[in-house]
């Protein structure tokens, strides 16, 4: 009769056996010393034709499944805390497991955003401190992007993130990991507020047919901005380009209330956050492909 463990009697036993196992444990000899079936929080790595299973390094006190409102706010108090490493094992903890990797960046990361911006608006951080916890921020993002693992690469589906003011550099930087996730071929360019001048959209659309010319399948032009200004100049910069590519061209952006009229001007599609914009694209994908 089998044993019911729970969670934590199954971790404990996972990690005991683990720590004193430095060349890894194929699945099988893992089993037979734990007398359990199921693993969790174990890193599995391919040795031939057989899986070694090794403890992951700087693992977090997580529970799983996934409780996505626990992570954030573990990630959020490391953050606050200036504790970096704190927030890279949280991180990597969660990155490691089966979790959406697109919902680490909407529910998990551009909160944490969110609460930083929240906390220096009423004035519990200073300049310095604000800046020193945004760039932390992206710095969690990057950590997203490079331990990204995409099931399948999508062909002839292609995105292009860009802010307009530098408050939605993050949301761009998410947006661009997230669809890398989701198997797009995609580019972030970061804030370009202070390059628009009545040039640049001479300059932003030789990039873009630069980077995109030669190619054909769905494009999407993702505008990221809480100026109005820059929000219609890239829009409409962006729209001029349709006809001129030999894929499909949409703009889409984010926008709040306020902007909303500026940013249904020159777009196909304006969400109220990442992860309705991220829907919207993959279903414009699967209309085009």
């Amino acid at each position: 009769m089998y044993r019911r463990y729970t969670l934590d009697e199954v971790k404990r036993k996972i990690v005991d056996v683990l720590q004193g196992a430095s060349t890894g444990l194929s699945g099988i000899e893992l089993a037979d010393r734990t007398d359990i079936n199921r693993m969790t929080i174990v890193k599995k790595k391919k040795t031939g034709n057989v899986n070694v299973w090794f403890l992951e390094t700087g693992i977090a006190d997580i529970e799983f499944p996934i409780n996505y409102v626990q992570v954030q706010q573990k990630l959020i108090s490391a953050i606050l805390a200036g504790e970096e490493e704190l927030a890279r094992r949280i991180l990597l903890s969660v990155l490691n497991s089966d979790i959406d990797q697109v919902r680490v960046l909407t529910d998990v990361v551009l909160p944490a955003v969110n609460t930083v911006g929240e906390l220096y608006s009423r004035g519990r951080l200073d300049k310095t401190e604000r800046s020193f916890l945004l760039n932390l921020m992206m710095e969690i993002i990057d950590l997203v992007k490079f331990n990204v693992r995409v099931s399948e690469q999508k062909a002839n589906a292609y995105t292009l993130a860009v802010a307009g003011s530098d408050d939605k550099v993050h949301v761009a930087k998410s947006a661009a990991v997230a669809f890398s996730a989701l198997g797009w071929d995609s580019l972030y360019i970061g804030d370009v507020e202070d390059q628009i001048d009545p040039f640049f959209d001479i300059d932003f659309q030789r990039y873009i047919s630069r980077v995109w010319g030669s190619k054909h399948g769905l494009m999407v032009i993702c505008i990221f901005s809480s100026g109005e200004g820059s929000l219609r100049f890239l829009s409409s910069t962006a729209k001029a380009m349709k006809g001129r590519l030999r894929g499909e061209l949409r703009i889409a952006a984010i926008a709040t209330p306020e902007l909303q009229a500026a940013a249904e001007e020159n777009s196909d599609h304006v969400a109220k956050d990442l992860l309705s914009l991220v829907q919207w694209a993959e279903r414009q994908y699967s209309i085009t492909k």
